[in-house]
């Protein structure tokens, strides 16, 4: 058996580099998008960072500038001690939260009817409701707040929760219905009319056939609506006077002093107050997935 030739036996020898001068030129494609992608989110995280790592110093190094020396020296939760304890702030959080849940149930509760309405049924004005609900989204609702307060004053629904729920409701239904309208499309109709042939009422189809189906919109919609209630600030501030029924961002915006303010308490507030929409997201989040898996049509 005769020995191949030298330059046959060097080609041969040169084959496996290919491969790997490949993997290296896709590593470098990956670097070239995950480097600015790392700088963007370190620039939408550092915000976060910052606000948590200041509720964490000192008062009176919160000013100061920082070094590797005394990057991590004297970290303690100081800060947030003196905010419940030294200001309203634990009355704000149940405040908050008993607004926002009841208003995110209300305005799912319409949203979903609303939205069935405008998906299965075919009336003449059908096209003007859908006008309206997107011009809804294009008015300030700062030219509101003068209207609305006169009229609740007249109806003694200011300084309640009752008032501020309603204007919270009125003010996240018609995004919610859009929402839902889309979500409530995506279901054939046949399972209603399956439903019907089988003597379910409207009602029953929404609820029992419906709903398991587009949970995945509801879940979407209670968690935009929840958010939005929970970052208003203007009409909380102006409908509610008492400091015992302020909510949690109108809590905040009075521990600014007029002469001096303790940003560590600020910050930790502002922590706090991030905190429950954080953990409704990261938790109704994988429910999301999971009812999309779930809830899938097939004709």
């Amino acid at each position: 058996m005769t020995a191949a030739p030298p330059d046959r036996m060097s080609e041969v020898r040169r084959r496996p580099a290919a491969p790997r001068r490949s993997r290296e030129d896709r590593r470098l494609r990956d670097l070239v998008f995950l480097v600015p992608f790392a700088v963007v989110l370190l620039v939408i995280l550092f915000p976060v960072i910052w606000m948590l790592y200041s509720s964490l110093r000192p008062v009176q190094a919160i000013s100061q500038g920082i070094t590797w020396r005394n990057v991590f020296s004297g970290l303690s939760l100081d800060s947030y001690a003196r905010l419940f304890e030294q200001t309203g702030f634990g009355r704000y959080l149940p405040n908050s939260i008993i607004v926002c849940v009841s208003g995110t149930v209300i305005t799912v509760a319409i949203a979903t009817l609303a939205g069935f309405a405008l998906s299965r049924f075919a009336f003449r004005g059908r096209p003007a409701v859908m006008l309206v609900l997107v011009a809804t989204q294009l008015l300030p609702f700062v030219v509101l707040i003068t209207p609305v307060y006169l009229l609740f004053a007249e109806l003694r629904l200011l300084n309640s929760f009752a008032g501020l729920i309603i204007v919270y409701v009125a003010i996240t239904t018609p995004l919610a219905t859009l929402l839902m309208t889309g979500f409530l499309n995506a279901v054939p109709q046949t399972l209603d009319e399956a439903a019907r042939i089988d003597g379910a009422s409207t009602l029953t189809v929404i609820v029992r056939v419906i709903a398991p189906l587009v949970w995945p919109g509801i879940v979407t919609v209670g968690v935009t609506t929840f958010i939005a209630m929970w970052d208003e600030f203007l009409f909380a501030q102006v409908f509610l006077t008492s400091d015992s029924l302020k909510t949690v961002q109108v809590g905040i915006a009075g521990l600014f002093g007029e002469y001096g303010t303790d940003w560590g308490v600020v910050m930790a507030a502002s922590v706090v107050a991030a905190l429950p929409t954080v953990v409704l997201f990261s938790l109704l989040q994988r429910r999301l997935v999971a009812g999309m898996t779930a809830g899938a049509v097939k004709e």
